[in-house]
């Protein structure tokens, strides 16, 4: 409980802070955020939560730039401006109903969105900057979201920084001109977010659903805003309703991932399936279509089947289809031969993997060699499917997921 308000109030605090600080202190800012939540956790375990933690983070905060303004050179001309400002902002907090500060705090979530998503930053460095301050991310859940070392992620959010110092990027929102683009940008960074939290890449828990549900509140915030209110954010709208309305199946009492074949359908949460629906339905005007589209269609015929054996596995490998002329992926071929097996069979399934993946390239992605084996233990070439369920086996990096394919490695019969 305590990380996830500290993830919460890491976004929330960079948010406001840079709104009144400016984008080019974006370091700073996290200096002070970061050391205001260090001392949040030596205290607060012990001490309890204050009432306003919000205003208890940002005295903490002013304090802490207090400090660095006497210790370095850099921000001590700055300093006295700084305290001024953050001062203003703690009055507000102490003395503004709660419901207007936090529309304040959405406001500057915003702002901060488009600030990441500057069309002077690469791709890559957007979506890390979006997930380092808005999301709460550390570089190196970063890191295994984009796949990469972690010291890339590293160099990535320092030339972030340095660009928006440089620059003197500001908080204001983008022009019409702009916003298309950027808007797409943060959308993607939030998908990326939420998939974090759907599927871990690191950690103890397999599902992680304080991030899914932080994902989708800025989405909520995105969409209330005119310019966000778009088909395309209904789509990811509908995708995380689809996804969340199952997470509480997903798992069993000890953490470990349940098949959608196996899950108690019971479990899943109604009213998030009809507010799916409706985003959905909101997500078919006009006539553009995206990958959130065909994913949350994919999601939508599993959300809406009765039981597992009356899914619409024909609609569903259709929207595969249509997802890999969208965005092709190695990910998207393994879902795709799932699809494929379920219509036509094992072989079709493995023939389209080995088509469309080279497997130098998926070589260390347990993924891969888990659906491999499951495919070829339907097909029954048994020794190979063992040996693909091994080497997923090394290759998890979740102990639950080791867990789950040791059973399933355990029940797989030996020999052709």
């Amino acid at each position: 409980m305590i990380d996830h308000l500290f993830r919460h109030e890491y976004a929330r605090l960079v948010a406001i802070l840079v709104r009144q600080l400016g984008a080019a202190r974006l370091p700073l800012v996290e200096d002070v955020v970061q050391d205001a939540l260090m001392r949040a956790s030596q205290m607060w375990p012990y001490h309890g939560l204050p009432p306003n933690p919000t205003a208890w983070l940002l005295t903490t905060a002013r304090n802490r730039a207090h400090d660095l303004g006497r210790r370095d050179q850099r921000w001590r001309a700055s300093i006295p401006a700084i305290e001024q400002q953050m001062e203003h902002m703690l009055d507000q907090a102490n003395a503004t109903t709660e419901a207007v500060f936090e529309e304040e705090i959405r406001d500057a979530e915003l702002r901060m969105m488009f600030v990441c998503c500057h069309p002077g930053l690469a791709d890559e460095a957007q979506l890390a900057l979006i997930l380092k301050t808005l999301g709460g991310f550390g570089e190196r859940e970063i890191a295994a979201a984009f796949l990469v070392p972690r010291a890339t992620i590293a160099k990535r959010l320092v030339r972030a920084r340095r660009f928006l110092r440089d620059e003197g990027v500001t908080t204001e929102l983008p022009s019409p001109a702009e916003l298309a683009d950027r808007r797409s940008t943060v959308l993607h960074a939030l998908y990326l977010l939420f998939n974090e939290g759907y599927k871990a890449s690191t950690g103890e828990q397999i599902v992680r659903a304080e991030l899914c549900a932080e994902a989708h509140r800025l989405l909520r915030g995105f969409l209330a805003w005119r310019a966000g209110d778009t088909p395309e954010s209904h789509a990811l709208a509908a995708l995380f309703c689809f996804h969340r309305a199952r997470l509480a199946a997903r798992t069993d009492d000890d953490g470990d991932p349940i098949l959608i074949a196996d899950q108690n359908r019971g479990r899943w949460d109604k009213a998030l399936l009809r507010t799916g629906m409706r985003h959905l339905s909101a997500s078919a005007a006009g006539d553009e279509l995206t990958r959130f589209h065909v994913e949350a269609g994919i999601a939508s015929y599993h959300c809406v089947a009765p039981t597992f054996g009356d899914t619409n596995w024909r609609g569903i490998l259709a929207l595969y289809e249509q997802l890999h002329a969208l965005a092709p992926s190695s990910i998207v071929t393994l879902n795709h031969a799932v699809a494929l097996g379920k219509v036509d069979g094992a072989a079709a399934a493995l023939k389209l993997i080995e088509e469309r993946i080279e497997p130098k390239q998926v070589a260390g992605y347990h993924l891969y060699h888990a659906v491999r084996a499951n495919l070829l233990h339907e097909f029954g070439a048994n020794r190979d499917a063992i040996e693909a369920c091994q080497r997923a086996l090394e290759l998890a990096p979740l102990a639950a997921e080791r867990r789950a394919l040791a059973k399933r490695l355990a029940s797989m019969p030996r020999g052709d």
